[in-house]
């Protein structure tokens, strides 16, 4: 396998398009800006492979991705593991000896061009403007209370939460757009970020299961409404995991795949898939970028960690529960 994976990154370094790639200011996935002197890191120590999984960092504005790395990222002793790079990002860690692999790809919208203004995205929003609107939420304690709460009452809120995958909390470098309805009913929110002037990220996009139609779509056109007005450019819609291109998968992102197969059922990847790409974006790849080396304990490390593991067997509980009351009414 770690010959594979040595051929891949060679493969991957040859590669022009990113090659010519320059990082500029641009971070991970739901990474932040801070105005402190100093930028802030939250990691977890890995058991099996030994890494630093560094789940979100917070970088002063003038501090990029480089500085980061070779004055924090590369003295980490044990090395470390870091998801959501995006291409230039990850050529420019594989330029230094990290191993990268790609494990899904990211939606980027335009916000001057059309997506938003599709057919099929306005439908859905004239729908919902007959049941509510959409605001901004302002900072505060009892919102991030509010927000929790929303999490517990959304379509997926009774089963185990994915964990250090994005941004979860209303906290005051975040912004929060809820829908609400005619009676006073909350049916959904986009909890989103914004590490650059000109890009926001989503964070967090929840619906409850009772929510009238076109909800999401109201929230995302709203919410690009309201960034295009104040100067972005560009939203992402995050990532959507284990979603590759067909052609030229090696090395770990096999086994990447395959372990995403465990996790169909608990997870609609290609559903996610499905409705971002309503929007019309562009894909590009996110990448898992590790050193020393991308390895079996490494991936086993953060299927536990980020709750994947968790979500696996609830559903499989869920679903040996529900064949055996059938079995038992039969």
């Amino acid at each position: 396998m770690e010959q594979a994976q040595a051929s891949a990154q060679a493969g991957f370094l040859r590669r022009r398009d990113e090659s010519g790639a320059a990082i500029g200011p641009a971070l991970p996935l739901s990474w932040g800006r801070t105005t402190a002197a100093q930028p802030t890191a939250h990691h977890i120590p890995l058991p099996l492979s030994g890494l630093q999984w560094i789940t979100q960092a917070n970088l002063p504005q003038h501090y990029d991705f480089k500085r980061f790395y070779h004055e924090y990222l590369r003295p980490l002793r044990g090395g470390f593991v870091i998801r959501g790079c995006n291409p230039a990002q990850a050529h420019f860690l594989a330029a230094q000896g990290v191993r990268v692999a790609r494990i899904g790809c990211e939606a980027l919208v335009d916000l001057h061009g059309p997506g938003m203004q599709r057919h099929a995205v306005q439908k859905m929003v004239r729908q919902a403007a007959r049941q509510g609107h959409v605001h901004e939420l302002p900072w505060s304690s009892e919102a991030a209370v509010a927000l929790q709460e929303l999490v517990q009452r959304s379509r997926y809120g009774a089963r185990p939460q994915l964990r250090h995958l994005f941004r979860t909390a209303f906290t005051p470098d975040t912004r929060l757009f809820v829908f609400d309805g005619t009676n006073g009913a909350r049916h959904g929110a986009l909890l989103i970020s914004q590490p650059q002037p000109q890009l926001a990220v989503t964070e967090l996009m929840l619906r409850v299961p009772s929510a009238p139609g076109g909800v999401m779509e109201s929230l995302f056109r709203s919410v690009a409404t309201r960034l295009r007005s104040e100067g972005v450019r560009t939203l992402s819609l995050n990532e959507v995991p284990f979603q590759l291109e067909a052609a030229d998968i090696g090395g770990w992102e096999r086994l990447i795949q395959a372990g995403a197969m465990m996790l169909h059922g608990a997870y609609n990847a290609a559903g996610l898939q499905h409705f971002k790409a309503k929007f019309a974006p562009q894909w590009r790849p996110a990448y898992l970028c590790a050193a020393p080396q991308i390895s079996l304990q490494l991936l086993i490390d953060l299927f536990v960690a980020s709750g994947c593991l968790r979500l696996t067997t609830h559903h499989a509980f869920q679903v040996v529960r529900a064949r055996s009351i059938t079995f038992l009414h039969n």
